[in-house]
């Protein structure tokens, strides 16, 4: 008698999900061995002997298939495990890092606080040094008028030393002077 395509699937125990798919997988390998196909109405039909080569090459290449994607499973399930356990390392080092960096926020924190006393303590001093500055301005100002004064008295001392030392000298010129000079008041 014969089946068809349909037939042959359903043969195999395909699910109705995956019907067009081994439908076309059943046409591909009828060409591939260059079955001869009969039809019937509307249906073709594969002679018996053909259908037991198809589902015997079918079933084997299904088998291959199987077998390749239970390895490529196992091969997923390891490399998952892999995964897992390179998440967990990460993990742990995640966790090790966020101590560290919370350490380090803390250090950072201390050291800002230390930095801002240092930075008052400067500004402190920077405020002192500007009222040294100004009195040194101050002193400095007054000393500059001290020394004008000084000046000023030195050349009135030098005035009057002078002015003294010349009636000195007319006081001893008269006092060396003779009658005759007194007289007439020439002294030179």
């Amino acid at each position: 008698m014969g089946k068809t395509v349909r037939e042959i699937a359903e043969l195999m125990g395909v699910s109705s999900d995956d019907l067009v798919k081994e439908k076309q997988r059943i046409r591909d390998e009828i060409k591939r061995q260059k079955i001869k196909v009969t039809k019937q109405g509307n249906k073709f039909v594969i002679a018996d002997g053909n259908v037991e080569k198809i589902v015997g090459v079918l079933q084997s290449r299904a088998k291959e298939e199987s077998s390749k994607k239970i390895e490529e499973n196992e091969d997923l399930l390891q490399k998952i495990e892999e995964l897992r356990v390179r998440n967990k390392r990460l993990e742990k080092d995640n966790e090790d890092l966020n101590q560290i960096n919370s350490k380090k926020d803390e250090e950072v924190r201390r050291l800002n606080l230390r930095i801002e006393k240092y930075a008052d303590d400067f500004k402190e001093f920077n405020d002192k040094q500007l009222q040294l500055n100004n009195q040194q301005q101050q002193l400095q100002a007054r000393i500059l008028e001290q020394t004008k004064q000084l000046k000023d008295s030195q050349e009135k001392l030098l005035d009057s030393a002078e002015k003294s030392s010349e009636l000195q000298d007319k006081v001893d010129k008269i006092k060396n002077a003779s009658l005759w000079q007194r007289i007439t008041r020439k002294f030179d």
